[in-house]
C-alpha cells in the first residue's frame, strides 16, 4: 500500500535534505583548513622546539617532550584526515589539535611563567584565527574556549608564586576571555556567512542538476551554436536525431554548412532571426550522418552573453519525419477522396445523362428501326400482291426494299457493336493486309452514293506507307466508312476526300492518319463536343439525315483500341474534317495470326454493278454447288440467287444429309449453314474433313447470321474456307464462291 504524501511533509523533506547538504558541505570544507592548521602547528611546534631548548635550558626536557608530542599528534591527525574516518569526523581532529596545541602552550606556561604575555598572545592568535577559518558550528567553538580557558588559567594557577608578581598578568588573563568571547562571535558570524553560501550553493547546484537532468533527458535536441555555426554546447537527444555516437562527432560538424539540406533555408532562417530575434516551428530538411533527410521542427533564438560579450544562436529540434510522411498520405487520403468524390459526381452526372440521353435514344430508334421496317414490309406486300404497273416500277419496289433493309441492318449491326463496347468484349484482330485495298473497298461501296448525289469520291494514300501492315482490317474499313457515310450524307455538292499519310515509323510499327474531308453543311461549335458521346445524336428538328447517332462512338471506340485518338474540325457552311490517328505493327505477333492472313478477306466487299451478261458465263454454268441451310425460306431465296448468277444448285436441309451429299463427289463448293438443328455446320465440316481423299478438300463457305471476329476464327478452326454474314448480299457472295472455285481442290 503506498504512502500518502501530504503538502505538509514536502517543505520538511526538502529541509531536511538542505540541513543534510550544509552538515556534510561543513565536513568537508572543513579538512582544508585543519590540513593548514595541521601543517602550521607541525612546522611552527618544531621551529618553537629549538628555541624553548636553546634559551630555556632548565626545562629543555620537559618542553621537548611537550614540543614533540604536539608535533608528533599534529602529523597523525593530518594523515588521518587522508581517510575515511579521518573525512567522516573532521571536527574530532580539530578538536584534539587545538588542544594540543593549547596543551603545549600551557606546558611552556606551567614551566616558564615568565612567557606568560607572549604565548597568551600566540595561542589568542591562533584560536582567534580558527574561528575565523574553521566552517563549523558555534557549539565548537565554544567548546574550544572552554578547554582553551581551563588549561590556560589551570597553568597560571599551577605555576610558582612568583607568577602573580609578573606585571600584566590581569590584563593578560582578560585578553584570553575577550580573545574567547570574539572567537565564538567571529566563528558564529563566519558560520551564518557560510551557511548563506552553501545554502545559496545548495540552491544553485539543485537548480542546475534539474537543468541537467532536463537537458541530458530532453526527447527534444538541444543545441547552441557561435554565429559561425561552431557547436558550443548539444545535449544527448540532439546527437541520437543526427544519427550520431556521441557528442564529440556533432562538436566537429558546422550546423550551418553540415546539417541543412538546402543552404536558402539557413539563409531565410537567419533572416527571420536578425528580425524577429526567435523563430519557432521553422520546418527545415536536415541530413543525417548517413546522407539520409530527415524534417525537423526547429526552435531557435538570439542569445547574447553580457559578461563575455559573446552572441549565441540556442534552440531545440524535434525530428518530424514520421509526422510529416503522416500529414503527407492524409493529405493524400483527402486529395484521393476528393478526387473520388468528383469522379463520383461527374460519374453520376454522366450516369444521369446517358441515362437521359439513352431514353432519347430508345424513343428514336424505335423511329429508326420502325421506318426502314415500315419500307420493307410496304414494298413486299406492294409486290406480293402485284400491285405494280410495269416490270420497271417493280424493280424500283424491289430496289426501295433491299436499300430500306440495309440500313435496318446498319442499325442492327451499331446497336450490336456498341452492346459489345460497353460490355467490354470488343478486341481486334491481327492480320497482314494492305490498306491501299481497304481505302479502295471503302471507294468501291460508297462510290455509287457519292454519285448518285453527285459528290466527287476522291482517295489519296501516301505511296510511304508500306503494302503490309498488321491490324484489324474490318474495324479499319468501318471506321472509314462510317466517317465517308456521313460525309457524303451531309454533302448536297462538292466532293468528299480520302487522306491517308504516314506520320512516323519505327521499326516494329507505323503510325497513320486517315482523314475525311468533305464540303458539306459543317457542325455548330457548341455540338462538336457531343458528336462521340454515346446516345447521343446531333441535329436539328428540321434535319432529318442522320441514323441511330452510334457510328462515331463505335469509330472513336475502335480508334482507342488501335492506340490513337479521333477528332473533327468543322465550319458551319464551309465543310467538317475528321481525322484519327491509329498504329499498325510491322511484322506478324504469331503463326496463328499468320494462318489468318492467308484466308482472303470477303466480308463486306462490294464491287462494281455486275451485268446479267456477265453472270451467266460458260465457265461457271458448269460449277455445281451443295447449299445447307435447314430454313426453307432461306434455303429458297438462297437457290434462287445462285442459279440466277450461274451456278448449278441442289440443297440440303440438315448435317448428315450434308455429308452424305459431298462423298457422292458431285459437288465443287460447300455453302454450309452453321446453325442447324439435328448437326449444327462446325460438326458436319469436321466430319466432311475426315473424307479421304480430294472429297475432304472441298471448298466449304460457311454462310451464318453470326458476324463477330471470333464466329469467324471459330468456323475456320473447323475446316472451313470463308465466311459469309447474313443478310447475303449477292455480290459479296458471287466474288467469294468466284474465289474458291478458281482454286482446284481435285487431284
Amino acid at each position: 500500500m503506498s504512502k500518502t504524501i501530504t503538502t505538509r511533509q514536502v517543505p520538511k523533506t526538502l529541509e531536511i535534505k538542505v540541513q543534510e547538504f550544509i552538515k556534510e558541505e561543513n565536513k568537508r570544507q572543513l579538512i582544508p583548513p585543519f590540513r593548514s592548521i595541521a601543517t602550521f602547528a607541525a612546522t611552527a611546534g618544531g621551529i618553537a622546539l629549538i628555541f624553548e631548548v636553546i634559551y630555556f635550558a632548565e626545562h629543555s626536557l620537559q618542553l621537548y617532550i611537550s614540543r614533540v608530542t604536539s608535533v608528533l599528534l599534529a602529523l597523525i591527525l593530518l594523515a588521518l584526515s587522508y581517510t575515511k574516518l579521518g573525512k567522516k569526523h573532521p571536527a574530532i581532529l580539530v578538536h584534539i589539535l587545538l588542544l594540543s596545541i593549547v596543551a603545549s602552550f600551557g606546558v611552556m606556561i606551567y614551566f616558564e611563567p615568565a612567557t606568560l604575555a607572549f604565548n597568551s598572545h600566540i595561542i589568542g592568535l591562533i584560536i582567534f584565527t580558527a574561528a575565523l577559518f574553521l566552517s563549523w558550528e558555534v557549539k565548537h567553538q565554544v567548546i574550544v574556549a572552554i578547554y582553551y580557558n581551563i588549561i590556560f588559567i589551570s597553568s597560571v594557577l599551577s605555576s610558582s608564586p612568583s607568577i602573580s608578581s609578573i606585571s600584566n598578568l590581569i590584563e593578560s588573563l582578560v585578553l584570553v576571555l575577550i580573545i574567547s568571547v570574539i572567537a565564538i562571535v567571529a566563528s558564529y558570524i563566519n558560520y551564518k556567512l557560510r551557511q548563506e553560501a552553501l545554502l545559496k550553493s545548495y540552491e544553485v547546484a539543485l537548480s542546475e542538476k534539474k537543468f541537467r537532468n532536463i537537458f541530458e533527458n530532453s526527447t527534444e535536441g538541444v543545441f547552441q551554436i557561435l554565429p559561425t555555426g561552431k557547436f558550443t554546447a548539444v545535449n544527448p537527444a540532439f546527437v541520437k536525431i543526427l544519427g550520431y555516437t556521441t557528442e564529440d562527432d556533432v562538436y566537429k560538424l558546422n550546423f550551418i554548412d553540415n546539417l541543412f539540406t538546402r543552404k536558402a533555408d539557413w539563409d531565410l532562417l537567419h533572416k527571420l532571426l536578425e528580425k524577429q530575434g526567435k523563430v519557432r516551428n521553422y520546418r527545415v530538411q536536415f541530413l543525417k550522418k548517413d546522407g539520409t533527410e530527415i524534417t525537423v521542427r526547429i526552435n531557435i533564438r538570439i542569445t547574447v552573453d553580457e559578461d563575455e560579450d559573446i552572441t549565441y544562436y540556442e534552440g531545440s529540434i524535434q525530428d518530424i519525419t514520421q509526422q510529416v510522411h503522416a500529414e503527407n498520405e492524409r493529405q493524400k487520403a483527402l486529395e484521393a477522396l476528393r478526387q473520388e468524390k468528383l469522379k463520383s459526381d461527374i460519374a453520376a452526372q454522366k450516369a444521369q445523362q446517358e441515362s437521359y440521353y439513352k431514353t432519347k435514344f430508345l424513343a428514336s430508334m424505335s423511329h429508326e428501326v420502325r421506318t426502314p421496317m415500315n419500307s420493307v414490309m410496304g414494298f413486299l406486300t406492294l409486290i406480293e400482291n402485284d400491285l405494280f404497273e410495269s416490270k420497271e416500277e417493280l424493280k424500283t419496289f424491289a430496289r426501295d426494299a433491299r436499300l430500306a433493309a440495309e440500313s435496318l441492318l446498319d442499325i442492327i449491326n451499331n446497336i450490336l457493336d456498341i452492346s459489345k463496347i460497353e460490355a467490354g468484349k470488343m478486341e481486334l484482330d491481327i492480320v497482314e493486309f494492305d490498306i491501299r485495298d481497304e481505302i479502295h473497298k471503302v471507294y468501291s461501296i460508297m462510290g455509287q452514293t457519292a454519285r448518285q448525289k453527285g459528290i466527287e469520291l476522291e482517295e489519296e494514300v501516301d505511296p510511304e506507307i508500306p503494302e503490309k501492315i498488321y491490324g484489324d482490317p474490318t474495324r479499319y474499313r468501318q471506321i472509314v466508312l462510317n466517317l465517308v457515310g456521313n460525309a457524303i450524307k451531309f454533302t448536297d455538292e462538292g466532293k468528299v476526300k480520302i487522306t491517308v499519310t504516314q506520320n512516323s515509323r519505327t521499326i516494329n510499327t507505323v503510325e497513320i492518319i486517315t482523314s475525311v474531308e468533305d464540303t458539306g453543311h459543317g457542325i455548330p461549335p457548341e455540338k462538336l463536343p457531343l458528336l462521340f458521346e454515346p446516345y447521343v445524336q446531333v441535329k436539328s428538328k428540321k434535319d432529318r439525315k442522320e441514323g441511330s447517332g452510334l457510328g462515331l462512338v463505335i469509330s472513336k471506340e475502335f480508334v482507342k483500341l488501335m492506340g490513337g485518338d479521333i477528332k473533327v474540325e468543322s465550319k458551319v457552311g464551309i465543310g467538317s474534317k475528321f481525322y484519327f490517328n491509329a498504329f499498325f505493327k510491322l511484322q506478324p505477333a504469331d503463326e496463328k495470326e499468320k494462318l489468318s492472313v492467308e484466308i482472303p478477306e470477303t466480308i463486306e466487299t462490294k464491287t462494281q454493278e455486275i451485268k446479267t451478261e456477265e453472270k451467266l458465263s460458260e465457265k461457271k454454268q458448269r460449277k455445281k454447288l451443295l447449299l445447307v441451310e435447314d430454313n426453307p425460306i432461306s434455303q429458297n431465296l438462297e437457290s434462287k440467287i445462285l442459279r440466277e448468277v450461274g451456278y448449278d444448285v441442289e440443297a440440303v436441309s440438315n448435317g448428315y444429309e450434308a455429308i452424305e451429299a459431298v462423298k457422292s463427289g458431285l459437288y465443287d463448293l460447300v455453302l454450309m449453314d452453321v446453325e442447324m438443328t439435328d448437326m449444327d455446320g462446325i460438326t458436319a465440316t469436321k466430319k466432311i474433313r475426315e473424307i479421304p481423299g480430294h472429297i475432304g478438300q472441298i471448298p466449304i463457305i460457311a454462310v451464318t447470321a453470326h458476324s463477330s471476329m471470333k464466329d469467324r476464327e471459330k468456323c475456320l478452326a473447323a475446316g472451313m474456307n470463308d465466311y459469309i454474314s447474313k443478310p447475303i448480299n449477292i455480290h459479296f457472295l458471287k466474288l467469294t464462291i468466284d474465289q474458291w472455285l478458281e482454286r482446284p481442290y481435285r487431284d
